[in-house]
């Protein structure tokens, strides 16, 4: 499967007034890992959400264990890799680190998901084109 890592340096606006950084943003930096992994494999969400005609991959279900506390000024290290592809979701797993040392895992199940066709349509998800499930493969 696919595995792509990003650096991220902690802000001070992501940390609490004791300089540790908020529970929420690990999701924001799964995202961000998420997202860096589909450009890493020549699918940047700006190009494939049209092309595709698609209005993104939400998340369906999303979930985190946390170790370790990620400090203002950290350099924090997202591994994300692809854990299954399926016809028309994936999974992708994370592990956030600073200096080698685990502070997180977490995880994202996104669906592909069509535009609408029709005004007061539902949007719905569809199948995960084979071209871009064999590159989340890898």
């Amino acid at each position: 499967m696919t595995v792509h890592t990003v650096a991220i340096q902690v802000r001070w606006s992501e940390s609490d007034p004791a300089g540790i950084a908020f529970y929420p943003r690990f999701f924001e930096w799964y995202d961000l890992g998420c997202a860096a992994l589909f450009d890493s494999i020549g699918l940047p969400w700006p190009v494939i959400f049209p092309k595709y005609r698609i209005v993104g991959v939400p998340i369906l279900e999303c979930g985190s264990e946390f170790s370790s506390p990620v400090r203002y000024g950290d350099d924090v290290h997202v591994r994300s890799t692809v854990a299954w592809v399926r016809d028309k979701t994936f999974r992708i797993e994370h592990e956030l680190s600073v200096g080698g040392r685990r502070c997180a895992r977490g995880f994202e199940v996104r669906a592909w998901v069509a535009r609408p066709e029709t005004d007061g349509e539902r949007l719905r998800a569809r199948p995960i084109p084979p071209e871009v499930a064999a590159k989340l493969r890898g």
